[in-house]
Parts: structure tokens; sequence; C-alpha cells
């Protein structure tokens, strides 16, 4: 190989061998990339590991889980015989992509590249403004997405992976206790232990949990921006806002019943303020709403309403401000009202 294995020991042999087992799996995932470039990345005598694990028989199963027209690139040969001289063909071009790797840059470009590979394998569930939409997996779980919900679902033989891209879910999972539920929402994962939950995600940096009915996990990952990454277990009726920089972070007297109103098309208000109720509305709204200037109202406003008749709910919500709202162009516009 060229490269001295004198300060390979047994330890980092087994963690190579036990990343090509897990880079052959069916049920790999983002974070398992993610993780396999920060191992690799964390010593030479890691990469060396890994060349080593590479020469056995046994790597060319990697190779069998990437499609064979991704891995062809223009200045290649095609291949001209049957399926065992491409998987030779593909056995050196893998062996030789990998083995000149011994950068940060280089390692991470390859790891995306892989990821990108078993996409493939991934189900994408997407909801549009103002909709709703119920998915029920394989596996008998129940996946319900509110307005403008994006998520990517991957059922392996290991484990179940979905990530919440962006928007709000509520999950029932469905018991198997051989292959784990785990949702992925920016640097956080939430493992369910047969429950019920909800999550949404504010922003890239934010989300908010809520745990149901039974027992959930939420851990931020190695690596995030917090400066020690958290693991708790989640109990019904808790509810913990994750953050990307502050870490978990628990919510005090949280209403869940107005937390999952939106599973019935209806938005709850509790004392709600002007600002409040309009963020609120808006993630329904293809036609957002704006406040003028200047305008105010001492009023706040509780109550059920509907998200889905959404005319109704906003001259209901405008008149229990004691304002104006109108439809300019694209946006409905909120003002004081004339005296």
């Amino acid at each position: 190989m060229g490269k001295s294995t004198n300060n390979i020991n047994n330890k980092m042999t087994n963690q190579a061998l036990a990343w090509v087992a897990r880079m052959r799996s069916e049920s790999v995932t983002e974070t398992d990339f993610a993780n396999f470039a920060d191992w690799l990345n964390g010593s030479e005598y890691h990469q060396q590991a890994w060349d080593s694990a590479l020469d056995t028989w046994e790597t060319l199963g990697v190779v069998s889980h990437l499609p064979l027209e991704q891995l062809l690139v223009a200045d290649k040969p095609q291949f001209q015989g049957g399926p065992d001289k491409k998987r030779g063909y593909l056995a050196n071009l893998f062996s030789g992509f990998w083995k000149p790797v011994t950068s940060m840059a280089a390692t991470t470009a390859i790891v995306v590249s892989l990821f990108m590979f078993m996409q493939e394998d991934r189900q994408h569930y997407v909801s549009a403004v103002g909709d709703y939409q119920q998915i029920t997996l394989q596996d008998g779980s129940l996946i319900e997405l509110n307005t403008d919900t994006e998520i990517a679902v991957l059922l392996g033989e290991t484990s179940r992976d979905i990530e919440l891209i962006k928007g709000e879910a509520f999950f029932t999972v469905a018991s198997d206790k051989t292959r784990p539920f785990i949702v992925k929402v920016g640097d956080a994962r939430v493992q369910a232990l047969g429950t019920a939950f909800n999550i949404y995600r504010q922003s890239g940096n934010q989300s908010t949990l809520s745990v149901i009915e039974g027992v959930v996990r939420v851990s931020e990952a190695r690596g995030s921006s917090t400066a020690a990454p958290e693991s708790k277990m989640l109990l019904a009726n808790d509810v913990v806002i994750v953050n990307a920089l502050s870490g978990v972070s628990a919510l005090q007297a949280s209403n869940i019943e107005q937390v999952t109103a939106w599973r019935s098309g209806q938005i709850m208000f509790d004392r709600a303020s002007v600002t409040e109720a309009v963020a609120i509305l808006n993630r329904y709204l293809e036609h957002k709403i704006l406040v003028a200037e200047n305008t105010v109202s001492k009023h706040r406003i509780s109550g059920v309403f509907s998200s889905r008749e959404q005319g109704e709910t906003l001259s209901a919500v405008a008149q229990a401000f004691d304002l104006t709202l109108v439809l300019e162009e694209k946006n409905w516009l909120l003002s004081q009202s004339n005296p």
C-alpha cells in the first residue's frame, strides 16, 4: 500500500471494518455519512485503517449499493462485457477514488456525493401552503403534515429515518423494536420509543418538540453549535425548544391541545396579540397579511378558528382586533379602522 501500518491498532481496524459494514447497509443515512467524515478526518491512522479495509474483497459490497450510471464519468471508457467485468471496473474505480483522500474538504465532498447517490431510496412528501396531508408508512406509522411542510422518509432494514426538512409534522409511531424510529431536524435527532409527538421547525436553527404520549429521546448532534451536545428523555406533555445555539430548553405550561389543533383544521389563540396572530395566520396563507404602519390594537384574542375556511377566519380576527382587512394586490393589509 505504500503506507506504514505500525500505528494502526486493533481498535482502529475494528472501527474501519464497522464503517465498511455501515456503508454497505441499505439503511445508511445522512447522519452516518457525516459521522463517517468526522471519523475519517480525526486521524491519519483512521485513513490508513480505512485504506486497509478497502483492500479486502468485502469492500466491493459498498460499490454494489451505488448506481452504475452515477459512478461513470464522461472521460471514462464505456463498459464492454458482462456484469463481472463492470463490477471489477467499479471496484478499481472505487478503490482509486478513496485512497488519495487526505483533506477535510475532499472527504466532505466525497461523503456528500455518496449521500446523493443514496437518495434514490428516500421518499419525499410535501404539503402546500394551507394544505394538510396524511401519510401511512409501510410499517404502519402515521405522519400528518401541516401547512407548507416537507419530509423525507427512508425505511431500512435496521432503522426508520425521517428528516423534517421544513414545516410541522405529527408522528404516530408503530412499534418495531428492531428498527428505531428517528426524526432528524436540523442538528437534532428525535428517537421515538413507541409514541406520538409533534415537531414544528420554525427555522433552520430552531424547532419545538411536543410529546403527546409515550417517551422520546432528543439528542443534539456532535459538532453542532452548542458547547456541550445534550441528550434528554421526554415524557407525555413535555414541550421543549431545540436550538442549534442554545441547546434544549423546556417550555413552561404549554397547551398541548393548542399545539395540535391544526390536525383538526383549527387554530387556537390564547390571548394573542396582533403580531402573534398575524404570524400564525400567515403560515396558512398564500396572500400574506401585512400590518400597516402605526397600526395598534389594545385587544388580545382567544378562541378557536378554522385554518381551512380562511376568509371567515380573517374577517373574524380583524373584527376581534377592531381593525380593517383589505386585499391589496398580492397581500392582505391590516390597518386601523376609520373613525
